[in-house]
């Protein structure tokens, strides 16, 4: 199992990794570990720093990528967290790269989830959650967004996620 997913990695490294003309608009970068609340059971758009909500498409195959971290300290368990990427197009919206992550018991006291997504769209890209169950707000302290294209310009930490926290 292990073998063929990091083959199913290296062949969408390959894929990105072929030379292609880019401008500095290809990759951008939003974060933020300012507080944001999060309402239970209504799909909410993460906010980063300046607040920064979307990254336009360029209209080239794109790696979009997002990093949530949500506090569950307190009596009552999430039942399930749900993470998206959504183009913003005329009409109803189009979301893609739905993951739901269900709890079984109380996690520790720090959720992060990530994931990335391939879209070719020259529409806005919005990172949306949704928290089922538990607390009436709960609050995200990481936060993070990314957009890279093949032979993009992009600063040199782009890679980087937020630095874990500790866990108690």
């Amino acid at each position: 199992m292990h073998k063929k997913f990091l083959a199913s990695i290296f062949s969408v490294l390959l894929v990105f990794a072929q030379a292609t003309p880019a401008s500095a608009s290809d990759s951008v970068r939003y974060k933020s570990t300012e507080i944001q609340v999060i309402p239970k059971g209504k799909w909410t758009t993460l906010k980063f720093k300046g607040g920064k909500t979307e990254i336009q498409g360029n209209g080239k195959r794109s790696l979009f990528c997002y990093q949530a971290g949500i506090d569950t300290k307190g009596k009552k368990k999430p039942s399930y967290i749900k993470l998206r990427i959504t183009r913003i197009v005329p009409g109803p919206n189009d979301p893609s790269a739905t993951n739901t992550y269900f709890f079984t018991e109380k996690p520790g006291s720090e959720f992060v989830a990530s994931n990335c997504w391939n879209i070719v769209t020259k529409h806005p890209v919005v990172v949306q959650i949704r928290i089922t169950g538990g607390s009436k707000t709960y609050n995200s302290d990481i936060r993070q967004f990314k957009m890279w294209t093949p032979g993009g310009d992009y600063p040199q930490d782009f890679s980087d996620f937020i630095p874990e926290t500790t866990i108690n």
